[in-house]
């Protein structure tokens, strides 16, 4: 499954910026263990806005309304009873170039924020975690002790602290191609990984494509490129940073995944929401089917082994039964002439009820 990378996320909050900010949160839903949905409506709209910890699918994108199955979660309940009325009056970057958003909530638009819920996309150690206005941590989708952190906690009541900054350098356009193919190039290695290894926000599905649409071999080592394949490499990163400032994107499907840049794209998408709510949505149905269809096939597999053993013990008890008639009719022939055994006799012959002939 293809996680969200910096640049889908920064696509999917400047789309839900630009189309529903500000918007009243009217309800709060929790889906499923890793997902929950918040109903916004704005002066022209209503719509459902996802919001997922989930260790593979992590996103947040406008989706399908929920099912009416009541709701269980304590988590939801919480968020609901603290932001239930409030305005979703922004959503904005904590830190740059990291995969954290603070959507803020407040009485009203324009008036300082009362709430503040962090989303944290980060695979398998993404999380939600509900502040109030100076930090303090309320509740969260999941909490982090000592135990399972040295680095960071996550505990209610304490105050809520980023992620560990990445130390690697940031993308920029005021860098020049010699600074930034020096970077790349000071280690010869393959030079897709080269790339995601020497700057922070890239991904294998972003760098990937980008190498490709430069008409050049992802595989590639960086010590095999010439002065005109550096050349065509920089002018593309150069257009994935001017459309990420910007906030051009151009999402459609790929032919193993998605994309928000346009590169390789086989099918076009109108919004960013849709391609994202249609291709986890699909993806998390099919992961769920798997673990389904194994579970019942294990336990199918189980079952019909235990009817087996049943029957390959019936089929013996039957195969032993086929004598059993034979067996009666020399036990009561035996008993019928106890006077003619004798003391030390191994076998004794005995005339047959029915045919009258000897028997031994």
């Amino acid at each position: 499954m293809q996680p969200v990378d910096y640049t889908t996320l920064i696509a999917s909050c400047s789309e839900l910026c630009a189309k529903w900010l500000p918007a009243r949160l009217e309800q709060v839903y929790q889906r499923d263990r890793f997902t929950i949905t918040i109903a916004l409506r704005t002066l022209k709209k209503r719509g459902w806005l996802d919001i997922s910890w989930h260790p593979q699918g992590a996103r947040i994108c406008i989706s399908d309304p929920p099912p009416r199955a009541p709701d269980t979660f304590t988590f939801s309940q919480q968020l609901r009873h603290q932001l239930g009325g409030l305005a979703l009056i922004a959503i904005v970057e904590v830190s740059p170039w990291e995969r954290v958003l603070d959507f803020q909530f407040a009485k009203r638009p324009g008036e300082a924020p009362l709430w503040h819920l962090y989303v944290e996309v980060m695979t398998k150690y993404s999380n939600v975690i509900l502040t109030t206005a100076d930090n303090l941590v309320v509740t969260c989708a999941h909490q982090v002790n000592s135990q399972q952190s040295s680095l960071r906690q996550i505990q209610t009541g304490q105050p809520y602290e980023l992620p560990p900054s990445l130390t690697n350098p940031i993308p920029s356009l005021q860098e020049t191609q010699q600074q930034w193919q020096e970077r790349i190039s000071l280690i010869p290695g393959v030079l897709w990984r080269n790339l995601i290894k020497n700057y922070r926000g890239l991904s294998k599905a972003l760098v990937q494509p980008m190498i490709e649409a430069s008409g050049l071999d992802p595989q590639k080592s960086t010590n095999d490129l010439s002065a005109s394949d550096w050349q065509k490499l920089f002018k593309s990163w150069q257009e994935w940073l001017n459309n990420l400032e910007h906030s051009k994107f151009y999402p459609g499907w790929t032919g193993n995944g998605y994309t928000v840049t346009g590169w390789l794209s086989v099918e076009s998408v109108d919004t960013v929401q849709e391609l994202l709510n249609d291709y986890y949505t699909g993806q998390l149905n099919q992961q769920e089917f798997s673990q389904l269809y194994h579970q019942i096939s294990q336990k199918l597999k189980n079952i019909t082994a235990k009817l087996q053993l049943k029957a390959d013990t019936f089929t013996e008890r039957l195969d032993q039964s086929d004598g059993a008639e034979f067996l009666r009719s020399q036990a009561d022939l035996l008993m019928a002439n106890l006077h003619e055994w004798r003391p030390g006799m191994k076998a004794i012959t005995l005339c047959d009820f029915e045919t009258g002939e000897p028997m031994v």
